[in-house]
């Protein structure tokens, strides 16, 4: 993966269903190993740039880290409205997001809006 930026969240872990503090490891906005919680607004303007910040809504292909309790990891969605991380939700509900790294959402597919998506 490279130089990636970190998400600290709290989910459910989707194999053991416990909920514990996370990791999603991600690639958009300026990556540069860069922290964040959800909320926080991207940092954009160093050459490693991934991603387009006049985008309003988009969904970034992402890495949840490690589950304390059984080990699982996988892929992730992470949802960006306004270049502010808005949320973390399942690939499954984004089919294109496995061929891409990030995708643009037209401002109705906005899973953030919907409440479906984990608010953590």
């Amino acid at each position: 993966m490279g130089l990636f930026n970190s998400l600290d969240v709290t989910v459910a872990c989707p194999s053991c269903q416990a909920v514990a503090p996370r990791e999603i490891q991600f690639r958009y906005g300026a990556v540069w190993q860069y922290r964040y919680q959800l909320g926080d607004v991207l940092r954009w303007g160093r050459n490693r740039d991934v991603g387009d910040p006049a985008a309003s809504y988009v969904v970034v292909d992402a890495w949840l880290c490690e589950c304390p309790h059984c080990d699982h990891d996988g892929r992730i969605a992470v949802y960006v409205r306004h270049n502010a991380l808005a949320a973390v939700g399942s690939v499954d509900d984004v089919p294109m997001l496995g061929q891409l790294e990030w995708l643009p959402l037209a401002h109705g597919q906005d899973r953030t809006e919907e409440g479906s998506v984990k608010h953590q």
